[in-house]
């Protein structure tokens, strides 16, 4: 029996000594109607702070990535790298119809990420999103921050979003089992959802995916999934970058628009959006390498 068995045979006896105690003194008990009670509970409204930039260095100190280069959404609800030279005339390719990615462009001139652009995407002020922030999470010598689980339903009409939201509590669960925590955001457009795993040190993504390959093997295991059907993609999605290469972008949460809808925003496990939002971020524990070494071995 390997430490998680130990550590989920020690939470059956836990449980079972608890109801043990609830039976000798005459303390009723009943799981399905807490659940019930606590789905028939209005969510609290989302309180929204007066944000400041500290609000903006304390955020980047969970989704860290690089400073560098970042992407905005535009009108057209497309993600672009922000360059300094974009759409310049005689300078931009693309201003001339070149097809041409940003990336291999020999103009370009990538605009760094600082607190007042996150603070905007924070506030979400602009009406058309034109504000909403992503970024690389690889750095180019191989390592990351965090790890994301992306999970979308894509075909809401065929499926219910139930089946969905069930295999992200999956994950949820196994983490939560083996003492990682993870902070589940529902996506901005309601449909999908992100599960977050933070570092407190950089760590080769080579073995922050091994890591994340491991957590979904557990999780269909001990949850009896045959597999994570809504399961689209972990981030970073490569073990390493080609030089010049950027690789793949992750949109950021707690984003003012979509919050105000209850999306892009940290939900519990009955998927209601948690009041101080702040609260949630700030007190979720970062894993360390050696805690990820020990679970890969495990």
């Amino acid at each position: 029996m390997g430490e998680n068995d130990d550590y989920i045979a020690r939470l059956e006896l836990e449980i079972r000594y608890l109801k043990g105690l609830l039976d000798e003194n005459g303390i009723p008990y009943d799981y399905e109607a807490y659940v019930e009670a606590a789905m028939r509970e209005e969510p609290a409204e989302v309180e929204f702070p007066v944000l400041t930039a500290e609000h903006a260095i304390q955020f980047y100190s969970y989704f860290r990535g690089r400073k560098d280069v970042y992407v905005k959404r535009n009108a057209k609800k497309g993600y672009y790298t922000q360059c300094n030279n974009f759409w310049k005339t005689g300078v931009c390719p693309k201003k001339s119809g070149e097809k041409v990615k940003c990336q291999d462009c020999p103009a370009k001139n990538y605009i760094e990420l600082k607190i007042p652009i996150i603070l905007e995407h924070l506030k979400g002020t602009k009406e058309d999103c034109s504000d909403v922030i992503g970024l690389y999470p690889l750095f180019p010598d191989g390592t990351c921050w965090f790890l994301v689980f992306d999970f979308d339903n894509h075909d809401e009409d065929a499926v219910p979003s139930k089946d969905w939201e069930q295999e992200v509590d999956a994950l949820r669960a196994i983490c939560l089992s083996v003492g990682i925590d993870a902070l589940v955001e529902r996506s901005r457009s309601g449909r999908g959802a992100h599960v977050w795993i933070f570092f407190s040190e950089a760590i080769q993504a080579a073995k922050v995916r091994r890591f994340g390959e491991a957590l979904l093997a557990k999780g269909t295991e001990l949850e009896s999934l045959k597999s994570f059907r809504y399961y689209d993609r972990m981030m970073p999605m490569q073990d390493n970058l080609p030089e010049g290469k950027l690789g793949n972008l992750i949109a950021l949460p707690l984003q003012g628009q979509a919050l105000l809808k209850g999306n892009s925003a940290f939900v519990d496990e009955f998927w209601r959006p948690y009041k101080d939002q702040w609260s949630k971020l700030l007190h979720i524990r970062k894993l360390s390498e050696a805690e990820m070494d020990a679970f890969i071995k495990s």
